[in-house]
């Protein structure tokens, strides 16, 4: 009957279980500790690693054997820590002073572009992609463009004129707009400017093939996010598969982040603006654009837990 049954405290197991039928290979479970790591989550004593909360909890034993129903005991205090507890406790006039708490930095304080470098999981899926677009390329000139199609290159004046117009050198920004207290300027060379139609007149920083036909809009979309922390670093990771990097800005200041990612070749994108619990040094912040994701790995300006990544409203 279901009343005679125990409850297995086997870690990785979790089912009810009969004694008289207990063997040595009733339970399948797992004799190490969990190890959450860079985003991802397993167990010390088997390979298998995974991204999802649920699939680390449905991760099946590495281990058989039997069942047991006894029930792990909680860590307990040493008594020596208990007797210096107590020691503070009664002595109070040797305790040292709690730290003046550091006043918050403004989240108005000037933004900066964060450091970004590129895996070689994403060098691998941008040639493959760089491929796809010169075959489109191509396509475009089978006589398809009408005369006087402006390139749709951001920065570029040049405008179609016929098959001769394909051999012109583009000059254009492959960056973003980025427009910041009085500043304009491109994120790809950040020359920059008070005045706006010096900003419009600017010569772009990439040479290539102009584009005569119109690009796709990219589809705002919301992604999985995750966080983890070290005593000196917090890890953002947002799963935005092949980020485009010349088209992917964060910038951020001691308690803010401003994301911008185009990915999935140009098809989608992600904003948000992250307004962190505690301080960060940006200029000691590094973003890594990797194949599958983008992390955003945080140096804390104080070298303390953070009970969440980012400030509560009603804080």
């Amino acid at each position: 009957m279901t009343s005679d049954l125990l409850s297995c405290y086997n870690k990785g197991c979790g089912q009810n279980f009969n004694p008289d039928k207990n063997t040595d290979d009733s339970c399948q479970y797992h004799p190490g500790g969990p190890i959450f790591h860079d985003a991802l989550k397993g167990w010390s004593c088997c390979k298998k690693r995974v991204t999802d909360f649920t699939e680390f909890l449905n991760i099946k034993g590495c281990t058989t054997g039997k069942h047991t129903n006894v029930k792990p005991p909680e860590p307990v205090k040493k008594e020596k820590e208990k007797e210096t507890m107590i020691q503070l406790e009664v002595t109070p006039q040797h305790r040292q002073p709690d730290p003046t708490p550091e006043e918050r930095p403004s989240e108005d304080e000037e933004m900066v572009v964060l450091k970004t470098s590129i895996g070689a999981s994403l060098t691998t899926q941008l040639k493959k992609l760089s491929l796809k677009e010169k075959e489109e390329t191509i396509a475009q000139s089978d006589g398809s463009v009408k005369i006087g199609t402006p390139c749709h290159n951001k920065g570029c004046k040049f405008s179609y004129e016929g098959e001769s117009s394909n051999q012109k050198i583009c000059r254009y920004h492959p960056g973003v707009p980025i427009f910041h207290e009085g500043m304009k300027y491109w994120s790809c060379c950040q020359r920059k400017t008070s005045d706006f139609e010096a900003f419009l007149n600017q010569e772009g920083c990439t040479e290539g093939k102009c584009n005569w036909i119109k690009p796709k809009e990219s589809e705002e979309k919301q992604v999985r996010t995750d966080w983890h922390q070290t005593s000196s670093c917090v890890c953002l990771a947002i799963f935005a598969k092949v980020a485009i990097p010349e088209k992917t800005v964060i910038r951020g200041n001691k308690v803010k982040l401003e994301v911008d990612i185009v990915y999935e070749g140009g098809k989608s994108m992600f904003k948000k603006t992250f307004i962190l619990r505690e301080a960060i040094d940006p200029t000691k912040t590094e973003v890594k654009l990797l194949g599958t994701k983008v992390e955003i790995n945080m140096k804390k300006r104080s070298a303390f837990s953070w009970p969440s990544l980012e400030l509560l409203q009603q804080e």
